[in-house]
């Protein structure tokens, strides 16, 4: 794994780093693993000691490493609040930006679903079976040609006129036109709002554990995240208020329904909190709502959005592709005029804007039947929750938080914690989860996404989740 130190290369300790840096990313260290001794790695290196100390101690403030006192240096497997390439180097450069964080084991995930038998609850979709049956119109180009008269810089007029009534509709959203923005997704969404509204380096503050953690974009925008823990009812604000006195926060990101991974909705009385927290320092509040459409209980018994208890401080990102797959990318952003045009000024300048033909499309999924499809959905994923619940009931090592809406489930467990090794060897045994430290938190938890279960699966799974407690009672 390591190789002698060549002194005609350039500086020493630079060249260690390059090693070990190598070596995290393909794979031979994992994160959490420990490193030699520096005793050990000065005499496989050939050089002396200090230098090694230099160079771990570079990658230690760079967030690779982590130290415990006593115990040695370990692969980070969280980088809450860093943000940083060791080098100008333009593969690490492009590693560090748009490379997924600890893409190492989901190559592992892609290898495994080759097998027949593998049960994969680490996808971030619902199975294609499940999506609704959307049937997309013909167009001839002459058609298509009178349709793009009606492209506008914040989208084509029709979707963005059926995605004002359905939210107003269904949500009782109450916004005029010039103030939504169609965009490609909610992910492309947010990184235009970070892009446009942060400069490098900027810090954000998002729940913990959460799959913003999973996203490139972050890296790629120079945006800082930092982890805010939650209890029941959302994201803690004691030690949020903390964090953006101490890290400077200039924006606060949060999923408060069916938060992903956790599951979680943000109780309402948190939302009001929340809303007189950030007005109290003037920081914004993204609110990325892009499972609402799949909630188990009646609007009437939801909570209101918190975009709804203050509209000029809060950012709304909504999306069709959790409902329409990977072909049919469709988000928005909801926010001030003012701010919604400069957003959409913005992506023309990027190139973000979406052709005519996948803005038609996605106006066909707001037809009538549409709302009947959805309900289908909705009760096919509640049935699937009450399987996984009835598998928690009849054993007594794993709990699942409560599943309201959604798609994940938050698989918890008193004791050894979840680590790379437990995970891989539930991968070589056929079961694919999430593990907590893919969300940036180090603990005792899974993701799961159960709507890729069903009765037949439930029986699999409870024989392969009876192992995997085996591992973590060893």
């Amino acid at each position: 794994m390591w190789k002698e130190i060549d002194k005609m290369k350039g500086p020493i300790y630079r060249q260690m780093m390059d090693q070990i840096m190598k070596n995290i990313e393909n794979g031979n260290l994992a994160p959490g693993e420990r490193l030699p001794s520096e005793r050990k790695l000065a005499a496989e290196f050939k050089t002396n000691r200090t230098t090694v100390v230099r160079a771990l101690d570079e990658l230690r403030a760079l967030g690779v490493l982590t130290s415990r006192q006593g115990s040695g240096r370990y692969v980070n497997q969280t980088e809450w609040g860093k943000f940083s390439v060791p080098r100008i180097n333009w593969r690490e450069l492009f590693s560090q930006r748009y490379e997924q964080v600890d893409d190492w084991y989901e190559e592992r995930i892609k290898e495994a679903k080759k097998q027949p038998d593998f049960l994969d609850l680490f996808s971030s979709e619902m199975p294609n079976k499940l999506l609704p049956d959307v049937q997309f119109p013909a167009h001839t180009m002459a058609e298509m040609i009178t349709e793009e008269q009606k492209m506008t810089d914040l989208g084509y007029l029709p979707l963005v006129e059926k995605i004002e009534g359905y939210l107003s509709d269904e949500f009782q959203f109450d916004f005029s036109r010039t103030q939504l923005l169609v965009t490609v997704g909610g992910q492309q969404a947010i990184f235009l709002i970070l892009q446009t509204l942060l400069s490098n380096g900027d810090a954000v503050a998002v729940e913990s554990p959460s799959f913003f953690y999973r996203l490139a974009l972050f890296r790629a925008t120079g945006t800082r995240l930092f982890g805010i823990p939650m209890d029941d009812e959302g994201i803690d604000l004691a030690i949020l208020e903390k964090s953006i006195q101490k890290n400077k926060i200039k924006a606060v990101l949060v999923n408060p329904n069916f938060q992903n991974p956790t599951g979680k909705v943000m109780s309402q009385k948190r939302r009001n909190d929340l809303v007189v927290l950030c007005r109290k320092y003037q920081v914004p509040i993204v609110e990325d709502d892009v499972f609402s459409d799949l909630s188990f209980q009646e609007v009437e018994n939801s909570p209101v959005s918190i975009h709804s208890l203050d509209p000029e401080n809060v950012l709304y990102v909504g999306s069709l592709s959790r409902l329409l797959g990977k072909t049919t990318k469709i988000g928005w952003i909801i926010g001030p005029q003012t701010l919604i045009f400069k957003l959409a000024k913005a992506q023309q300048m990027m190139e973000f804007s979406m052709s005519i033909f996948t803005q038609i499309a996605a106006t066909a999924v707001f037809e009538e039947s549409y709302d009947a499809k959805l309900a289908l959905v909705r009760n096919q994923l509640q049935e699937k929750s009450l399987l996984l619940q009835k598998w928690a009931q009849k054993q007594n090592f794993f709990n699942v938080w409560p599943i309201k809406g959604g798609y994940y489930a938050w698989v918890t467990w008193e004791g050894k914690k979840m680590t790379a090794e437990i995970a891989s060897e539930a991968v070589a045994k056929g079961l694919g989860v999430a593990p907590s430290w893919l969300f940036g938190r180090e603990t005792n938890g899974i993701r799961i996404n159960f709507s890729r279960l069903d009765q037949d699966r439930m029986i699999v799974f409870a024989e392969r989740m009876e192992e995997l407690a085996g591992w973590l009672q060893a």
